[in-house]
């Protein structure tokens, strides 16, 4: 029971940083990406260049 104990104290701690860091650094790399895709795909097409979209951001949600 003891060492069952104490290898819960230092695994739980530890398991619970190993997952803090490596899902915020994945994660937000994640959602980075995906937004951009979503911007990209959305955006309207520059004529006379090449792999260039317009995107048009707005700090207040029309859906209302």
């Amino acid at each position: 029971m003891d060492l069952y104990l104490i290898l819960m104290t230092i695994l739980l701690p530890a398991s619970f940083l190993h997952g803090w860091f490596t899902g915020r650094t994945h994660g937000v790399s994640l959602g980075a990406a995906g937004m951009f895709d979503q911007l990209y795909d959305n955006g309207v097409p520059v004529s006379g260049k090449k792999l260039t979209r317009t995107i048009e951001v707005s700090l207040q949600d029309d859906e209302r």
